[in-house]
C-alpha cells in the first residue's frame, strides 16, 4: 500500500544463526562443513555462530528461565547436537504423548489435530515423519467423544476460577434432562477421566460433605464472578486423593469396602483402585480392602462378573445382592 514502509530484510548473520538454532532445536545434527556450504560462508564463521549460541544458552539460567540446554559435538554423528536436559520433550516422549491423546478421545478433531501438530513440531523433520507414520492410522480414524465440543479455552477458564477461588455461575444440562438448570458453585478441582473433563465443585448453599461432579462439556454457559470463597488450607480439595477413590466420576459418601477377588488379574484390580490393598488369602481368592466413594464403585464391582464378592460393609453387600437380583430379573423375563 502507498505510504507503507518496505519490510526490513533480516541481516544475513541473524538469519544464519536463527536457522542453526532452529535446526538444533528440532534435533538435527549440524555439520560445520555442510552448514558453511549451505550459507556460503567459511567453516570458522559457522564455528563463531555456534559459540554465540553456546554463550546465549549459558545465560538462560541467569535470566531465571527453566529451559536447560547446551550444544555438544557428537563424534559418531560428526556434527553438533542439542543436549536438552530434563526440561525438553524427546522423541520417545513425543510419541507417547500423541498415543495418549489419541486414546483419550477427549478433544474434537480440530483441537486434537492442532495439539498433535504442535507437539510433533518439536521434533526434527525425520523424526516427525516417523511419528506421523506411526500414528497415521489412528489419526485418520480418530473418533472424538460424541459431544465434539471445543474444550481447551473452557478448561483454562475453569482452572483460573479454581486457582483464584472465584464462584462460578453455570447452566448445566444433566443426563436425561430436557433443559439446563442454573446454579452457583465453588470450584475446587479439574479432573480428566475416561473421555471427559470434569469440574469438581461445591454447590453454594448446600451442606454436602462431598463435592458435586460436572462434566465440562455439559456446562452450557459459565460466568466467572468477582465473588471469592475461602477454603482453609487444611480443608483444601486434593484432586489426586479424590481420583484414587472415585470410579466413573460418580461421587458419593466415602466408605471402606472389603471384597474377595479370584479373577485372572489381581494386578489390574489394584491398578484400578489405587487405595486397594490385599489383606489376606482364602485359597485362590484374594481378600482386598479399599477406600472409595460409593456410587461409581458399584458399577465397577459389577463389571467383574462372577469373580468378585463384596464382604463389607453389610449394607453395601445387601445393596449388591439386590442389584444382582434385579439384573437376573431382566433375563428371566425374556425366557
Amino acid at each position: 500500500m502507498i505510504g507503507e514502509k518496505p519490510m526490513k530484510k533480516v541481516p544475513l548473520k541473524v538469519n544464519r544463526v536463527l536457522s542453526l538454532y532452529d535446526s538444533l532445536n528440532k534435533g538435527a545434527v549440524v555439520n560445520k562443513q555442510q552448514a558453511a556450504t549451505m550459507f556460503s560462508v567459511g567453516v570458522k564463521t559457522i564455528q563463531r555462530d555456534l559459540n554465540d549460541l553456546r554463550a546465549y544458552l549459558n545465560e538462560v539460567p541467569l535470566r531465571g528461565e527453566a529451559v536447560i540446554a547446551s550444544i555438544h559435538y557428537d563424534r559418531v554423528k560428526k556434527g553438533y547436537l542439542f543436549s536438552r536436559g530434563g526440561t525438553w520433550l524427546n522423541q520417545e516422549e513425543v510419541l507417547a504423548i500423541t498415543k495418549i491423546l489419541l486414546e483419550s478421545r477427549a478433544f474434537s478433531k480440530l483441537e486434537l489435530n492442532s495439539l498433535l501438530d504442535k507437539i510433533t513440531a518439536q521434533c526434527h523433520a525425520d523424526t516427525r515423519k516417523h511419528i506421523t507414520r506411526v500414528i497415521g492410522n489412528e489419526r485418520l480414524h480418530y473418533l472424538p467423544a460424541r459431544h465434539n465440543k471445543l474444550l481447551l479455552n473452557r478448561i483454562w477458564d475453569l482452572s483460573l476460577a479454581v486457582r483464584e477461588q472465584r464462584k462460578l455461575e453455570i447452566t448445566y444440562l444433566k443426563p436425561g434432562a430436557e433443559s439446563p438448570s442454573s446454579r452457583i458453585v465453588e470450584p475446587c478441582g479439574l479432573i480428566f477421566s475416561e473421555y471427559y473433563f470434569y469440574l469438581i465443585a461445591y454447590v453454594e448453599g448446600h451442606g454436602y460433605d462431598f463435592p458435586a461432579v460436572y462434566r465440562v462439556d455439559r456446562i452450557q454457559n459459565y460466568l466467572i464472578t468477582d465473588h471469592h470463597f475461602r477454603v482453609p488450607e487444611v480443608n483444601r480439595f486434593e484432586e489426586g486423593e479424590f481420583r484414587k477413590r472415585v470410579q466413573f466420576m460418580w461421587a458419593g459418601s466415602l466408605m471402606k469396602i472389603t471384597f474377595r477377588f479370584w479373577g485372572p488379574s489381581l494386578e489390574a484390580v489394584l491398578d484400578r483402585l489405587p487405595t486397594a490393598k490385599e489383606i489376606g488369602r482364602e485359597g485362590n481368592k484374594a481378600v482386598v480392602e479399599a477406600e472409595v466413594f460409593g456410587e461409581g464403585i458399584k458399577m465397577w464391582l459389577l463389571s467383574q462378573a462372577e469373580f468378585l464378592e463384596v464382604l463389607k460393609p453389610e449394607n453395601f453387600r445387601q445393596e449388591m445382592k439386590e442389584t444382582v437380583r434385579r439384573m437376573l430379573g431382566n433375563y428371566e423375563r425374556l425366557e
